[in-house]
């Protein structure tokens, strides 16, 4: 560390500069139940305490004019919680930026660790918001690491171009994932479009997985959500299709209710099967069994930068140990609190 902090006051006393950085975060606490029941066995309960969703981060940003209407913007997010849970959960586990970025009249570049446009379909579709808290859509239509259904947020080694606004509240958006293989086998393209204007928002992503040389694993997702003033309606839906396997599609529908300091969460989502995709070929399958799950919340906001959540969720058919089965469930208990700074 501290030849660290020599390195960067030589820097700044050969260049003359130094950057105006701001300091942004958050801090979680709370508790944390979980119940898992397999078909024929009892139920396996587990209790935890803290920030296992990663929500306790600091982000480190600058921007600066470069002239000429070009401008560069980095942050970089040092995440402190446990950021190796999923964001079917809850909670946005790992899913702050570390990124450079050149914004112009071209529109933006920007490069480094980046959340998935089908994180960002999932958050606006999704009556939790940034929070994720279980979603059955969700976790059959993101990719991480060359999987569908991974429920990760974040992609590391991206890149993504951001198109100028050509008509009011439409931005186009392509990013790509590297993997560093060979072949590409295992790089991840996505190619998003959203759209407001006044109380709607709509969007709709696709993205391409190369799984190998000869197949290439799809998804779409969709949102939309109008709001009403007195409750803010969700919709989310999409398809996850494994190459040479079948298609497994699924929808999501949600409210959101204010009503003072209070916010009230609702949400259901199925599925007609699940993706399981392994990293061996032969784990590339789609079981029958429907999923369903139901999600209700509600936030307190005990100031502008602390906020209280309750949250419960329940997901049949699926005991989030691969095991797929009618009888088969999980489910969460949680009550946290998160401050901003």
């Amino acid at each position: 560390m501290k030849k660290t902090l020599v390195a960067i006051a030589a820097v700044v006393a050969t260049t003359g500069a130094m950057a105006e950085a701001t300091l942004t975060g958050s801090v979680q606490v709370g508790t944390n139940s979980k119940s898992v029941v397999t078909t024929g066995a009892a139920a396996v309960n587990t209790f935890t305490m803290g920030d296992d969703n990663g929500n306790t981060v600091f982000n480190i940003g600058d921007t600066e004019d470069l002239g000429g209407g070009l401008t560069f913007k980095g942050n970089i997010a040092v995440e402190t919680g446990n950021t190796g849970g999923t964001a079917t959960t809850l909670g946005i586990n790992g899913v702050n930026e570390t990124y450079g970025a050149f914004i112009g009249g071209f529109g933006s570049i920007k490069a480094g660790a980046l959340q998935t446009p089908i994180f960002n379909a999932g958050a606006n579709g999704d009556a939790g918001g940034g929070l994720l808290i279980g979603n059955v859509v969700w976790a059959n239509n993101n990719h991480q690491s060359g999987t569908v259904g991974s429920g990760v947020a974040l992609q590391a080694s991206s890149i993504q171009y951001t198109t100028p606004t050509f008509a009011e509240g439409l931005s186009l958006k392509y990013q790509a994932a590297f993997a560093g293989n060979s072949g590409n086998i295992g790089d991840v393209q996505y190619l998003a479009a959203d759209y407001k204007t006044g109380a709607f928002a709509a969007g709709i992503v696709t993205s391409a997985y190369e799984y190998s040389s000869s197949a290439t694993d799809t998804t779409t997702t969709y949102y939309a959500t109008y709001d009403l003033g007195v409750a803010t309606l969700k919709l989310l839906g999409g398809n996850a299709k494994t190459n040479g396997y079948a298609t497994v599609t699924s929808t999501s529908y949600g409210v959101s209710v204010p009503m003072g300091a209070v916010t009230f969460m609702y949400n259901h989502s199925s599925s007609d099967g699940k993706v399981n995709n392994g990293t061996a070929t032969t784990a590339r399958v789609v079981t029958a069994v429907d999923q369903a799950a139901d999600f209700l919340g509600a936030s307190y906001s005990f100031s502008k930068r602390t906020t209280g959540y309750a949250a419960l969720y329940k997901e049949t058919g699926n005991n989030g140990a691969g095991t797929y089965t009618a009888t088969s469930n999980i489910s969460y208990t949680k009550f946290i609190v998160i401050h901003a700074f």
